[in-house]
């Protein structure tokens, strides 16, 4: 599989192929638990222009859906050229790729985590991955496969479009605490982001309903039968609030 060439015709702009073995326990375990036969993950982004960020609120959430709907369509694309060359894998599902555990929301597998591994930048303390040339502003996909990572030709390169991974400066987060201090509802604190206090989950999880959804994420069953009918959630849902990303020092990139 030459993945330069495929991501490059697909209009991805940044990408890495990930060993499990480099991922944290507890990641490792949520990559196995979503495909028992996992030995890699590929992952790949693409910019959300800083403009997107700039329209009201209905147009931002548009422009962020068409930029994730592309990056659903090329891991769906992935996976299926994979399988057929004889490679496991399978797709990491755009919505509702969520569980919970220890009363936190977290990703079926955590992709910002999986690219920091992979060396496409670092989390920040809004959990948001810091990309070098991109900053705040690099939207994720990926798929789990069954390859060795070092079965990969140019699995490192990084980049489908501009500089290769690893040729850049660094972006880290400061810790300045401009991101916690803007939040409306005061989701980051000392101890991580609390997804529910998120302005935009608020306006669609009243507090008082905040258990219940907790209890329902923890199921897999559950999560099962309600996956049809995210599509239409977050097609219908609006970002009412990303000043967590735009208000930080490192919001446009290098």
């Amino acid at each position: 599989m030459d993945l330069p060439t495929f991501f490059k015709e697909e209009g991805i702009d940044v990408f890495s192929a990930v060993g499990i073995e480099k991922l944290p326990d507890e990641d490792r375990d949520l990559v196995r638990d979503f495909f028992p036969e996992a030995r890699s993950v590929i992952v790949f982004g693409k910019e959300v222009p800083v403009e997107v960020y700039r329209k009201p609120a209905k147009g931002k959430t548009r422009g962020m859906l068409v930029i994730a709907e592309s990056l659903d369509r090329a891991a769906k694309l992935l996976a299926e050229r994979l399988n057929d060359e004889g490679i496991p894998a399978k797709p990491i599902p755009l919505y509702l790729p969520v569980g919970i555990s220890h009363g936190k929301v977290h990703g079926l597998v955590r992709l910002k985590l999986v690219a920091a591994a992979g060396g496409l930048g670092t989390p920040g303390m809004n959990t948001v991955l810091m990309s070098p040339r991109f900053g705040l502003r690099l939207l994720l996909s990926g798929v789990v496969t069954g390859k060795q990572v070092t079965e990969f030709p140019d699995a490192w390169s990084g980049a489908a479009a501009g500089s290769p991974v690893g040729t850049e400066e660094s972006l880290k987060c400061s810790m300045c605490g401009n991101c916690a201090k803007i939040c409306p509802g005061r989701a980051i604190g000392p101890e991580g982001v609390d997804a529910f206090r998120c302005r935009t989950i608020s306006a669609v999880i009243p507090s008082l309903l905040v258990p219940a959804v907790k209890w329902m994420l923890g199921r897999r069953m559950l999560l099962s039968v309600m996956a049809p009918l995210a599509p239409w959630i977050a097609r219908t849902a609006t970002i009412r609030c990303s000043l967590c990303v735009t208000e930080c020092p490192n919001f446009t990139g290098a």
